[in-house]
């Protein structure tokens, strides 16, 4: 009885081996490779949108504090995030957003502890050769 048990569960160790782990992130039916999140950060200010530079931008996911990645703003307010592919498994655009750490001086509008937050929006999944690039923005106009 013992040697069957262990001829069974060799069978199921091996079987399941076999079949192929969860892809991860999906959209529209392409299996997603890479992550690549662009924008800029701008806040108004008299009116006038400003770019922010040396802002905090971070990656959250399921209303949790823990930060994913985190980047800076470049002089232009500009910034790029690419995930790797534990991140990316891990994105879910409904459930992920940005945060923004703008320093002082630069929005109008007066946000708890200079932070605010937007979510994600899909703009493009674009294929080379075997990576499947999904593009995302978050329309970063504060104020």
């Amino acid at each position: 009885m013992a040697k069957s048990n262990a001829y069974l569960i060799s069978i199921l160790i091996i079987i399941s081996s076999l079949s192929s782990p969860s892809q991860g992130l999906t959209i529209a039916g392409y299996t997603i490779n890479q992550v690549i999140i662009d924008d800029v950060v701008y806040c108004r200010f008299n009116g006038t949108p400003n770019p922010v530079s040396n802002a905090t931008v971070y990656l959250t996911c399921g209303g949790s504090t823990t930060r994913l990645v985190e980047v800076l703003t470049d002089t232009y307010g500009a910034f790029r995030i690419v995930l790797n592919v534990l991140q990316t498994v891990l994105l879910s655009s409904s459930t992920c957003g940005l945060g923004v750490n703008v320093p002082e001086g630069y929005c109008a509008l007066v946000a708890p502890e200079n932070v605010l937050y937007a979510p994600l929006m899909l703009l493009n999944i674009v294929r080379n050769g075997t990576i499947t690039t999904a593009y995302y923005t978050a329309n970063l106009i504060f104020g």
